[in-house]
């Protein structure tokens, strides 16, 4: 007898039927009774060009390049700026002999190179030209002679370190290819022994070979390289991809990225915002030379792969039928954002909010999004943390900065400092210029507070520090200058890296800067990037050419209703990514202090996800207030032993060891092994008027066990119902981990030590354990003014743990809940509050295989019916303070 199991299972979650036979024991029967995978041929491929367009053509044009010199000649600010800082950048390099600081050339040489084409390219200048041909003819002397390390780099270490380096050398070749000085010898030596090298080496080679940020730098590589010298091998590959006989798989290209490593709903197989950022960083470069070359990836029509075929990629996200396209990807963090535009650090993720990337620049104008116009705009208007060009130093404490709108010396924006007594920080910017020359640097200080405190500008360069005259006292915008000497014994052609620091340092204070200016000999063109902190347009020649100069406001708001993907969806104020498994509710989307959960259920998605199914992050008052634990560095022991625990997450535990694939593993990069896969099942889904709501079940993450969970928000606080079965004795801790200090008025006794060894629990501190009497458990997190008060239905012999998390940026506590038994029914209400909490009391029983759970709070009664059977309805009845009821809804799966 066999029996039939889906081979895919996430697969049967989005309308995919595929099916392997399996004994009883679930081992295959036989390699002949395996479903025969569709040949690679049979995908999907987008014709690439026998004749490519003449150079420039690969991260500009002619056309561009005319289009810059008309707005040059016609006076426009910006593009005179821009383009005066590429030159003055490009002198300060000089035109000696190619010298590098070590054995190889490093990534700033290949900048330098990028930075002296540019310069040829606007100025005709062939001096400039002339130097990045020697740099280029200098690089592909080395390069036949290095060995490509174990990750796939050759002049670094990896491929992904190789693919900023890639992109500027093939910058710089396109951009003086069809130059004079350039013969067909210096031409064929760079093609072959540089750029060939390294779109072969550190491209096809890769090891990562589908759907990881890995490939899709690779693949940033191949189209970078490929198109820059013509080579139909590596372009194709980088497009389409290409099936690898020696390795056994499918390389994937861009087609294959945008139709399958993209889910339908627009999440990046990762599943981490962070890497969502990090890739858009390569795909740029493969869409703009893929476009200049006449093969549109914005707009072609590219139906989504319906399952696995010969080489494809082992995850199972396939389907549902219908056109993908990049849009969808650029789509999502807009609407994984909580009210104010905060995103949960799921994963491997440190990215805190909906950010600004140069992608969007270049999909506004593609797709005329006004959500992305909304993004451009805030970026340019200065609402970013930092001004363009500029770094943000916090040497010391907590002090506060950002930009001042109408603040300026002349109306316009300033950049504003402060400081406690204890803090120091500084606006950072370094400038490149000749070694031999003198150098001024002035800036404005409006001193609106001072106790103790120093405005003033520090110039480092090398071993020597200068500082301008300081501002100590209260007053109107006063000027402060300093001389930096020429580098003794420089020579002419040798430049220097100098860095400004506009510190606010030594006590209390607080300040304004603008207009920051730094000149160099006799010339009077300001090579400070943004002094004004006006325009948050990048200088770069990369946004020279490709940032549009005028954008409308835009629109953005999680009020409206949308679609992401083919079957993402945003309705009512809540988001659900059914293929990514990711579902947000949201009380109120238009108050950013409403309360919000995002709660994560989806596949497992590469080392860069965690043990964390079944999670969710709470937000209310402006905060994430029980978050996750993010990232903590791959270097840093504690990303393993804690950010990659269960435990550090707000979900179930079994016996104090991880989910799967984490599990017992030493690695950072567990993963899935064989045919063993780990996901949830979305049960349930709601965005009603009175109820939100979402279910979700996970019987992979332990062998035997069932996790299910259901979420209901209601006004401003949240139920949470957690079952969890199995056939056998587990210890079950579900935690909860909230920002600031966690307390309790159940009598719990401290212990001097940590009792607990096991992985993510040993870095507790405070322990604080007891087992109060059942009834009604209360505990809460308090940060400042912001707290978050947990009542819980505790049973006979449950045991409380509390403790202080190890902590990273900011102090957080947990709360586990203990239970030693097969089955268990965890339930808890939610509530974040500033002045008190609303929510009097919770109370439940089962009925008719139901729980009807009941919670009191000063403007009524609200009944949840939440039923054993995964497929069922959870209603709920509100009732006012006289006991009369007002509203039922039904919350069923409404996608």
């Amino acid at each position: 007898m066999t029996l039939c199991r889906p081979l895919w299972p996430w697969a049967v979650l989005i309308g995919v039927s595929l099916t392997a036979c399996t004994t009883p024991a679930g081992k295959a029967v036989g390699q002949e009774m395996q479903p025969e995978l569709p040949s690679y041929k049979a995908i999907y491929r987008i014709p690439v060009p026998e004749k490519l367009p003449e150079h420039p053509r690969v991260f500009c044009t002619a056309d561009d390049l005319a289009r810059i010199r008309a707005d040059m000649e016609a006076g426009d600010e910006y593009t005179t700026i821009c383009v005066n800082r590429i030159l003055s950048q490009a002198e300060s390099y000089g035109s000696g002999p190619v010298e590098f600081n070590s054995k190889k050339p490093w990534r700033a040489d290949f900048h330098r190179a990028a930075t002296l084409a540019q310069a040829y390219a606007l100025s005709d200048n062939e001096v400039f030209g002339q130097g990045a041909k020697d740099l280029l003819l200098a690089f592909a002397d080395i390069c036949p002679g290095l060995e490509t390390t174990r990750e796939r780099g050759r002049f670094t270490g990896s491929t992904l370190r190789e693919g900023g380096l890639a992109v500027d050398a093939a910058m710089a070749y396109d951009l003086i290819a069809n130059a004079p000085f350039l013969t067909d010898a210096d031409r064929l030596h760079i093609e072959q022994d540089l750029l060939r090298i390294l779109g072969w080496e550190c491209g096809h080679r890769c090891g990562h070979t589908n759907s990881s940020n890995w490939r899709t730098w690779a693949l940033a590589i191949l189209a970078s390289c490929g198109f820059a010298i013509g080579d139909h091998e590596l372009i194709d590959e980088a497009v389409n991809g290409v099936y690898d006989p020696d390795r056994k798989v499918y390389l994937y290209g861009m087609v294959q990225q945008l139709t399958h490593s993209i889910f339908a709903d627009g999440i990046h197989w990762e599943r981490s915002m962070g890497y969502t950022y990090y890739t858009a960083s390569a795909l740029v470069y493969i869409m703009v030379a893929a476009k200049n070359s006449g093969i549109d990836l914005w707009h072609a029509e590219l139906p989504g792969l319906l399952g696995p075929f010969e080489g494809s990629a082992r995850h199972e996200e396939y389907g549902p039928a219908g056109n993908r396209s990049l849009k969808a990807f650029l789509d999502g963090p807009f609407y994984y954002a909580f009210p104010g535009g905060s995103l949960a650090q799921v994963g491997d993720s440190s990215t805190g909010s909906v950010r600004y990337h140069q992608i969007y620049e270049l999909a506004y104008k593609e797709y005329e999004d006004p959500k992305y116009a909304w993004l451009i705009n805030r970026e340019r208007q200065g609402a970013g943390d930092v001004p363009t060009g500029w770094s943000l130093w916090r040497a010391r404490g907590n002090p506060q900065a950002g930009p001042l709108l109408n603040g300026g010396r002349g109306g316009k924006v300033a950049f504003r400092l402060q400081t406690d007594s204890d803090d120091r920080i500084a606006l950072v910017q370094d400038v490149r210029v000749p070694a031999d020359a003198k150098l001024q640097v002035s800036g404005w200080v409006k001193a609106l507070g001072m106790q103790g405190a120093s405005a003033h500008i520090r110039c480092n360069s090398g071993e020597s520090t200068v500082f301008t005259n300081r501002v100590r006292e209260v007053g109107d915008w006063r000027q402060v200058r300093a001389q930096i000497p020429p580098e003794q014994g420089a020579t002419e052609g040798k430049s220097r890296s100098v860095r400004l620091h506009l510190f606010l340092e030594d006590g209390a204070g607080e300040v304004l800067w603008d207009d920051i200016v730094v000149t160099v000999g006799a010339s009077e063109r300001n090579i400070a990037l943004n002094g004004s902190f006006e325009n948050g347009r990048g200088y770069t020649f990369w946004d020279l050419v490709h940032s549009p100069k005028e954008v409308p406001a835009g629109h953005y708001s999680l009020q409206d209703d949308a679609q992401i993907g083919i079957n993402g969806r945003h309705v009512n104020g809540c988001t659900l990514f059914p293929v990514g498994g990711f579902a947000l509710l949201r009380a109120d989307a238009t108050d950013v202090d409403a309360t919000a959960i995002n709660f994560t259920f989806g596949p497992y998605g590469s080392g860069h996800d965690h043990p964390d199914r079944l999670h969710f992050d709470l937000y209310a008052l402006g905060e994430v207030l029980c978050p996750d634990a993010g990232s903590w560095g791959y270097d840093n022991p504690m990303h393993l032993t804690w950010a990659n625990q269960t435990i550090a997450h707000n979900t179930l535990t079994v016996d104090q060891v991880s989910q799967y694939p984490q599990g017992t593993s030493d690695s950072i990069w567990a993963r899935e092994r064989g045919e063993k896969r780990v996901f949830g099942q979305l049960r349930m889904f709601h965005h009603g008027t009175h109820l939100k709501a979402v279910r979700a079940t996970c019987d992979t993450a332990y062998e035997g066990v069932t996790l299910d969970r259901t979420l209901c928000l209601v006004d401003n606080y949240v139920l949470d119902v957690f079952r969890v079965a199995s056939s056998q004795q587990h210890t079950y801790d579900l935690a909860l981990h909230g920002r600031g200090q966690v307390t309790t008025d159940a009598a719990l006794v401290g212990a001097d030590e940590n009792p607990f060894t096991a992985r993510g629990y040993r870095h507790l501190t405070d322990v604080r354990r007891g087992s109060p009497p059942a009834g009604l458990f209360r505990a809460v997190f308090s940060d400042g003014q912001r707290s978050v008060r947990m009542l819980q239905m505790h049973p006979q012999d449950g045991e409380i743990i509390l403790g202080k998390d190890p902590k990273e940026n900011h102090d957080t506590s947990v709360c586990i809940q203990r239970r030693q038994c097969q089955d268990t029914v965890y339930v808890s209400v939610l509530e974040p509050y500033i002045e008190g909490p609303t929510v009097r009391s919770l109370s439940g029983q089962e009925q008719d295989g139901a729980l009807v759970i009941s919670v009191e709070h000063t403007t009524g009664r609200d009944s949840f019916t939440v039923p054993a059977s995964k497929d069922e309805a959870v209603i709920l009845t509100r009732f006012d303070e006289r006991g009369i009821r007002r509203v039922e809804e039904v919350a069923e799966m409404t996608f």
